[in-house]
């Protein structure tokens, strides 16, 4: 006597049924009470998914044993999410990635707009020290301390407390 699943003519009966129903996008489910033998047809979403049907070896691989289970399911599941979440969230491209590059180019941009207000405001002094003779010898006194002949120069000595 034949046991176990995949063993056995009736065993490839039923594969041969199932996949009958997969060709055809339904499957095959039995109503609650198993002794009555009725069948009732239902739409399949992975048959009408259209990927399954498409490729053959991903008809073989759902209905493989092993991946019928539903743990090694939810594993495969986990795995693919953790997957597609670190790819979306710390990948080349991800969230974290993309924040960081805008922070930068925020401070780019800030550095980029003080440095052209430097460069204005220089290249109107380089304008005045060209065509005012006047701020000309102002800079020159203030910050050189130069004096025309004939000035008087006075310092002036803070007193000891």
């Amino acid at each position: 006597m034949w046991t176990g699943r995949g063993q056995g003519p009736a065993a490839e009966q039923e594969t041969e049924r199932e996949m009958r129903y997969w060709e055809a996008g339904e499957t095959v489910t039995r109503a609650e009470g198993r002794s009555s033998g009725r069948r009732r047809r239902e739409q399949s979403s992975i048959a009408s998914g259209g990927s399954v049907r498409q490729y053959p070896f991903l008809r073989r691989l759902y209905q493989h044993p092993s991946v019928s289970n539903g743990r090694v399911r939810k594993a495969l599941l986990f795995l693919v999410l953790a997957g597609v979440i670190y790819a979306v969230v710390l990948g080349d491209g991800g969230l974290i990635q993309i924040a960081l590059l805008r922070h930068e180019r925020a401070r780019l941009d800030r550095d980029i707009s003080e440095l052209q207000v430097t460069r204005i405001r220089l290249e109107a002094e380089i304008t005045r020290l060209e065509n005012d003779p006047f701020y000309y010898e102002k800079i020159g006194r203030e910050h050189f301390g130069l004096i025309r002949p004939g000035d008087k120069v006075y310092h002036f000595i803070p007193k000891p407390r």
